[in-house]
């Protein structure tokens, strides 16, 4: 269960140290079929709003979250950092389905009235 207190920070890759997509998790995020440019500002505000972590079958995360940023609803992967334990990292994301919808308005008690 992911404890989202236990994090300092969220783990980006440089662009200027690393310019692939397929290892730098900015880039693969900010992909157009992914988060896009604002791949940051989502997870940060997804955070910051009324999230929940989700069932869903992971392969290279540890952690699936749903929640609300930038007036859509997000589904995002996530895993402990190999930098640092206590930095949490973003492995993909895209918009969340509606399964992951449905189980995130059953955890928040919220209503996603947004399209999908």
């Amino acid at each position: 269960m992911l404890d989202i207190y236990r994090y300092e920070i969220i783990d980006w890759d440089d662009p200027d140290i690393d310019p692939d997509p397929e290892t730098n998790n900015l880039l693969h995020c900010q992909q157009a079929d992914h988060l896009g440019a604002q791949a940051e500002m989502i997870v940060a505000q997804l955070f910051l709003g009324h999230w929940a972590e989700v069932q869903f079958k992971k392969q290279t995360a540890e952690y699936c979250v749903v929640g609300v940023a930038l007036s859509d609803i997000w589904l995002v992967l996530l895993k402990d950092s190999p930098k640092r334990g206590d930095w949490l990292r973003p492995v993909t994301r895209w918009p969340a389905e509606t399964a992951e919808i449905r189980q995130w308005e059953k955890l928040t008690g919220q209503t996603w009235r947004g399209r999908r």
